[in-house]
This record gives structure tokens, sequence and C-alpha cells, in this order.
């Protein structure tokens, strides 16, 4: 109950700048609404941790170290792949490989996952049935075992101290 409260005051106060009206009024029409909304759906988020403020904020470094490298190795990737289109023939050998990862929770997986497929080049295809292994396209596949501690250490690294 005490969660559902706290999204509803949330959502109310996302509603105001949404809508581009901040009153109370606007406010408490969100947080009523955001209330009925998410009442009938309580179950869906119900399993989600309660993370003190203190932790919260204590992992405020670690998630500004994530997407500072996540914006490094977009950076770097998108040179990488700029250099493979430039070139007048394209001599790449595309495949599919297995990373095998550390993250265990489903939002340390989704969050891995996501990274790398955000950077340009790489596209997570799969998870293993046993969440252990991810199945990663490449665009260029030179050294796959490179590839693979190039994912585990400068992303799995930052994820897993930030979201898990």
């Amino acid at each position: 109950m005490k969660k559902l409260f706290v999204y509803s005051i949330d959502l109310g106060i996302v509603w105001c700048f949404v809508s581009g009206n901040i009153s109370i009024i606007n406010f408490l029409f969100g947080a009523i609404i955001s209330y009925l909304l998410l009442r009938p759906l309580r179950a869906l988020y119900d399993n989600i941790t309660d993370d003190s403020l203190e932790v919260l904020i204590l992992k405020i470094p670690s998630l500004m170290r994530y997407f500072m490298k996540l914006a490094i190795e977009i950076l770097k990737a998108s040179i990488a792949v700029a250099k493979i289109i430039i070139q007048p023939t394209i001599n790449i050998k595309p495949g599919i490989i297995s990373v095998p990862i550390r993250a265990k929770t489903d939002l340390g997986i989704t969050t891995l996952s996501n990274t790398i497929t955000l950077t340009p080049g790489t596209l997570t295809v799969d998870v293993s049935d046993d969440r252990s292994i991810l199945y990663v396209h490449c665009i260029d596949i030179d050294d796959a075992d490179e590839i693979r501690e190039s994912i585990r250490e400068e992303l799995e690294d930052y994820v897993l101290e930030a979201f898990e």
C-alpha cells in the first residue's frame, strides 16, 4: 500500500510536467488517476524490493560511472562502425558469440543486454535458459575471446556495480 501511494505521488509530479500545467489541482488529478490505474496492476510491482533512500544515494556514483562508460563505449563503437562503412571494400566477419555473464537479477541481465544492444556493431540476440549466457551478434568478429572479455570487463563490471 505504501508503494502504491509513493508511485501515485511520483506519477502525479510526472503528470504535471507532461501536461505542462504545474498546479495543485493538476497534481492531485494526476496522483488520483495514477492511483486508480495502478491499483489493479499492483501484482506486477509488488515483488520490487524497497531500497532505502541511503542505498539509492550510495548508488549514484556507480550509476554515473556506468553512464559515462556507456557513452564512451558508444562513441568508440560508433567510430569503429564508421571505419567499416567508409572502407571501399567491406571486409567483415559477422557472427554470433556466446558470452558468459555474472549478472543474476532480471534488472542486471536486462541492463547488460540493452547496453550491448545500444553499442553500435553489437546486438543481444538471446539469453540462455539458465540465464548464464548471452548470445551476441557482432558485426565483425576478429577475436571472439577478446570481444567476450571486452563485454565482461568494459560493460558488465559497471552494470554489476550500478544495478545489482
